[in-house]
C-alpha cells in the first residue's frame, strides 16, 4: 500500500509539472495604457488627430497596446505602441512635449515605411528615428510630414 501512495504521490507531481511547463504557460505581459488614456484631460490626442489627419486611423490602429511611457532627458514623455500580437509589423510612436510640440510616427509592415509627423516642422525626430530602427529598413524607405496643427485649422 506503501509503494502505491508514493506512486499515486510521483504521478501527481508529474502531472502538475507537466500543466505548468512553460510551454503551456501564458507569459505576463507588463502593458501600459491606451493612447487616449495615457493622454486623458490634455489636449494630444486632438492635436494628433489634427497633425496626422487622413492618416490617424491608420496611426492609431497600431495602438491596441502600448509600453509604459518613458519621460525623456530632454524634458519629452515617449509612448510607443503596438498592434495586438504583431509588434514587429503594426507599431507607432508618439512623442510630447510640455511646450505642446508633438512627433509622431508608424510602420506598417506592408508598405516597408516610416511615417513621420511633427507639429515644429523637423523632418524626423532623432528619438523616432531611433524607434524606427527596429524595423530594419534602408533610409530612402523613410517618409515624413510636417506642420502645425494650426495648419489644418
Amino acid at each position: 500500500m506503501r509503494s502505491f501512495d508514493s506512486w499515486l504521490r510521483v504521478l501527481a507531481l508529474a502531472v502538475a509539472l507537466s500543466v505548468a511547463h512553460p510551454v503551456c504557460a501564458t507569459p505576463i505581459m507588463i502593458v501600459g495604457p491606451a493612447l487616449e488614456d495615457a493622454f486623458e484631460g490634455s489636449d494630444v490626442v486632438p492635436g494628433l488627430k489634427q497633425l496626422l489627419g487622413g492618416e490617424y486611423a491608420a496611426f492609431r490602429r497600431n495602438f491596441d497596446e502600448s509600453a509604459v511611457p518613458v519621460p525623456l532627458k530632454d524634458g519629452g514623455l515617449l509612448l510607443d505602441g503596438w498592434r495586438l500580437g504583431f509588434p514587429a509589423h503594426h507599431a507607432a510612436a508618439v512623442l510630447v512635449y510640455p511646450d505642446g510640440a508633438l512627433h509622431a510616427a508608424y510602420y506598417n509592415a506592408e508598405d516597408r515605411a516610416v511615417r513621420y509627423f511633427s507639429t515644429t516642422g523637423e523632418l524626423q525626430h532623432r528619438v523616432l528615428l531611433v524607434w524606427a530602427r527596429r524595423f530594419d529598413l534602408p533610409p530612402v524607405h523613410l517618409r515624413s510630414t510636417s506642420g502645425s496643427p494650426e495648419e489644418g485649422a
